[in-house]
């Protein structure tokens, strides 16, 4: 479905006033710009006030209009080849001194949205769903997958059992046959979203295990097939998307997994590191006797 069918959709299913249906006319005939606009110049283009466009985004289900423009970008860049990105984001290679800083500052802002947006009580349910599992498998495609590494790995000094998906294929089918309900899968995926992701995280809910999706748009099939659903920017300065903000959830999950039990996670964390004592695997620690 297309970014404009898809907002005229959302407004069928909303009860919209002369004025909000102006401001769904702008954002639907003119999506590249609503993807990218603040919710002034949304309002300029519609002829109505900043107010105007926040009630609308929340008649149609977001809570404002950076909620709602977070799921329109998402969306947009969804919609292009890598070429394209690429091509989108040619004007702020040029407009930009230093093609390093511009990208510091996307994640900025990438994360400074992610906090103004931030659905905490799904976050905080993925985290439940982690302490709940007795395993817990993290799905993602090529580099999206690596804040689920960090997840898996530093989850796992905590004494959980995480694991991220190297191998996919008949070993992931394997895999999820082998978990049981109330077990968890936790799938980071943003921009394009393959077949192989989508296919195994409706197959593990079916058998009935929890499933986490952290993604770019709230709208998909994959976020559909989510039962806790948090929503990140990933934009990034090039024709590749940023990981950033999924990386702070992660950071955001495992702190609220210590919050709930700190005297067990300096318990777990203190084992771990006399295991790698034991084990002589760091050099700035005495070998074992």
């Amino acid at each position: 479905m297309s970014l404009e069918s898809w907002v005229e959709d959302l407004a069928l299913h909303a009860s919209l006033g002369t004025r909000a249906s102006r401001v769904v006319s702008v954002i639907a005939s003119q999506p590249r710009l609503a993807s990218c606009a603040t919710g002034r110049e949304i309002a300029e283009r519609a002829g109505v006030n900043i107010a105007t466009v926040t009630r609308t985004a929340q008649s149609l289900g977001f809570t404002g209009w950076p909620d709602l423009q977070l799921e329109l970008r998402g969306r947009y860049l969804g919609s292009l080849s890598a070429g394209d990105v690429l091509h989108e984001h040619a004007d702020l290679a040029h407009t930009t001194a230093d093609p390093i800083l511009a990208a510091f500052r996307a994640d900025a802002s990438n994360l400074a949205l992610a906090a103004r947006t931030m659905d905490l009580d799904a976050a905080r349910a993925i985290a439940d769903a982690i302490l709940g599992a007795s395993q817990t498998l993290v799905l993602g495609s090529g580099s999206y997958l690596a804040p689920g590494v960090m997840l898996a790995q530093f989850a796992g000094y905590l004494g959980l059992n995480v694991e991220p998906d190297l191998m996919a294929g008949t070993y992931r089918a394997s895999r999820l046959m082998g978990m049981s309900p109330g077990d968890a899968l936790v799938v980071f995926n943003v921009w394009r979203l393959p077949h192989e992701i989508l296919a195994a995280t409706r197959f593990a809910k079916e058998r009935g295990l929890v499933t986490c999706v952290i993604t770019d748009r709230r709208a998909s099939p994959l976020a559909e097939a989510g039962d806790h659903v948090v929503v990140i920017p990933s934009e990034g300065v090039a024709h590749f998307p940023s990981m950033t903000a999924a990386v702070a959830l992660v950071h955001g999950l495992l702190n609220e997994i210590v919050t709930r039990d700190p005297r067990g996670a300096r318990r777990t964390t203190a084992a771990t590191e006399d295991s790698w004592r034991r084990l002589n695997l760091m050099a700035d620690q005495p070998p074992p006797h």
